[in-house]
């Protein structure tokens, strides 16, 4: 044996201990991989099924139960929340009854109408295109309803730049799915402020059957007289945007009302702005084509009394359950001016006797402008 020899031995003996120590990595690297991917399965499968659990507890799109975890439900978009509970429960309930309207009406109760099947459809931020539209939504799910109670606030009939809307399609805003509905980043973040009680509305939540319900402690409403603001030009077209809702429902009862407003606010918002003539000519046009009228935001025991309202404009479930029951004819403690039963003058000179008496009852007289001459800006159609 040679040298020669011996050394190629024990090359070939390194070489194949180092082949043999490799696989010996590969395999181990292979292994560790095989359980990292397992651990890793295993933590991405509780994560996922924690957040759908938890938001199939609290539920905040309305999707199929609500909150059962603490009862308190929250419309964190009611576009959204609204559509997934009408289109889950219009067969089961059949409703007769639709209400429409902006934020200010969200807070009537269906329950408080008697004998009739209601859904209360009105939304943050709606205007009279969105009414439109989701009358018609309603119409097309086959809902028919006997009767409409439609809010109508005066902010429709001022000037304001207005561009027709595309048909939208409602029903593409429901929740389309369980995966949709519990396993998203958003729908976790709805979920943890109910947990927290962290509501979008500061007055009021809704309650297991998804009617609002009062906070036991809302914010503090401090009204106060301040300087007037900036005048706007009076701007009717909208009346008869209202009007043609009777065009989706010809058959259906239709009742309007004025949700109620601060007695301050009117003053500050309405008066001082010039603008109550323009709002009541609206008012008592609408009130020629709907079956009732209603107008609730003259100076009454409601409106002033800061403790009924959050921040002037919105009122508790508790004033509008008075609301509902001079909606359905019922007697009320002179809160509201039934429109349809006077001519325009005699509204209108109900109406300021009532703004009159209420800045004389706040030494604001100063504030009154006594001339009874009609006074309205009315925009320029033809520049339109």
């Amino acid at each position: 044996m040679n040298i020669r020899d011996v050394a190629s031995g024990f090359f070939r003996l390194g070489k194949r201990q180092s082949l043999r120590s490799q696989t010996i990595k590969v395999y181990q690297k292979n292994k560790d991989s095989e359980f990292n991917f397992g651990l890793y399965g295993l933590i991405t499968f509780l994560l996922l099924g924690s957040v759908a659990g938890i938001n199939w507890l609290i539920d905040p799109l309305w999707y199929s139960h609500g909150n059962i975890l603490t009862g308190q439900n929250f419309a964190f978009n009611e576009r959204i929340t609204k559509t997934n509970l009408f289109l889950r429960t219009k067969d089961k309930v059949n409703y007769d009854c639709i209400i429409i309207g902006s934020s200010r009406v969200t807070a009537l109760r269906p329950s408080e109408f008697k004998n009739k099947k209601c859904f209360n459809y009105a939304l943050k931020g709606g205007e009279i295109p969105d009414f439109v539209n989701y009358a018609k939504f309603i119409k097309e799910q086959g809902v028919k309803p006997k009767i409409v109670y439609i809010g109508v606030d005066g902010m429709n009939f001022v000037e304001k730049k207005r561009t027709e809307q595309p048909p939208l399609d409602i029903k593409s805003l429901a929740t389309q799915s369980p995966l949709q509905a519990y396993l998203s980043s958003d729908v976790l973040l709805f979920s943890t402020m109910t947990i927290l009680g962290l509501s979008p509305d500061p007055g009021n939540y809704y309650d297991k059957n998804f009617e609002p319900v009062d906070f036991e402690n809302p914010p503090t409403y401090n009204p106060e007289f301040y300087k007037p603001l900036e005048t706007q030009k009076c701007d009717l077209a909208s009346v008869k945007a209202f009007a043609d809702l009777r065009q989706v429902f010809p058959q259906a009862k239709f009742v309007g009302y004025v949700p109620p407003i601060s007695a301050w606010s009117i003053i500050n918002d309405t008066y001082n702005r010039n603008l109550v003539d323009c709002y009541l000519l609206g008012y008592h046009q609408l009130a020629q084509t709907y079956d009732a009228m209603y107008d609730f935001t003259a100076p009454s025991v409601i409106t002033k009394n800061p403790d009924n309202t959050f921040d002037g404009s919105h009122f508790s479930v508790k004033v509008n359950n008075k609301i509902a029951a001079v909606l359905q004819g019922g007697s009320g403690e002179d809160i509201e001016i039934r429109v349809d039963q006077y001519s325009f003058d005699e509204y209108r000179k109900i109406y300021r006797q009532k703004l009159r008496d209420f800045l004389d009852q706040n030494n604001e007289l100063q504030l009154w402008q006594a001339s009874d001459e009609l006074s309205v800006d009315m925009v320029d159609v033809e520049k339109q």
